[in-house]
């Protein structure tokens, strides 16, 4: 079987260019003020426009605090990725009403479209992730959150159906990902954003690749459980 000569289990480190993670209160607030101005910054200016002292100006810190937290401006990239990738994470994590998907395929598509709507929402997170601003430190970045994503998204689809345990879902869910990223990208060099059109043609691109694995119908939950 194909699946078998991958090996995907995650060998990510902590992404270079790491930043400091603040550990008090008082810190953290500090921490979210910067990367508050790092995206608003992204948004006025682009990627190249600005340095980490125009962030401290913008966040109204000080320059020493922000170089603190961040060694150089590749630094609080990378941690405004793990913060979108977090929020896609929580996007996925939502309940979904056991009677508001009638299949596998309607759950990847819900999740699509909302996170469709948040990235086009926040054009830093499109810049970042699958746009001109990527590097290979916030590619390593975003590669280990989509980890948190898929772990988010197989807890959504347990919730419903009986998920196959071969091959692993969350590794079957991290490739979906991978091909969600590639598409979208190409959407955003055309577009300048993920369009409709695009998130159909993603939406049907995973599903066929999940179908490789996984049939057509899951059986339920509901149906499973019954009578135990």
């Amino acid at each position: 079987m194909p699946w078998k000569s991958l090996s995907l289990e995650s060998e990510a480190t902590e992404p270079t260019s790491a930043y400091r993670r603040p550990s008090q209160a008082r810190g953290e607030a500090k921490f979210e003020q910067l990367l508050d101005a790092v995206h608003t910054l992204i948004e006025e200016r682009g990627i190249d426009n600005f340095s980490l002292t125009d962030v401290a100006k913008k966040a109204d810190v000080a320059t020493g605090s922000a170089y603190h937290f961040f060694p150089n401006l590749e630094a609080a990239f990378i941690a405004l990725v793990e913060r979108f990738d977090q929020a896609f994470a929580d996007i996925v994590h939502a309940p979904i009403p056991f009677d508001g998907a009638a299949s596998w395929q309607d759950i990847l598509a819900i999740h699509f479209e909302k996170s469709r709507e948040y990235i086009n929402a926040n054009p830093p997170a499109l810049i970042l992730i699958i746009g001109p601003g990527r590097s290979w430190q916030t590619k390593q970045a975003d590669t280990i959150g989509n980890s948190a994503i898929a772990e988010a998204m197989a807890e959504s689809f347990s919730q419903h159906f009986v998920l196959p345990e071969d091959p692993p879902t969350l590794e079957l869910l991290a490739l979906g990902i991978r091909i969600l990223e590639g598409l979208w990208e190409l959407s955003v060099q055309r577009h300048g954003h993920v369009t409709a059109a695009f998130s159909q043609e993603t939406i049907r691109a995973v599903s066929a690749y999940l179908r490789l694995y996984w049939p057509e119908y899951l059986p339920r939950v509901e149906l499973n459980t019954a009578g135990v």
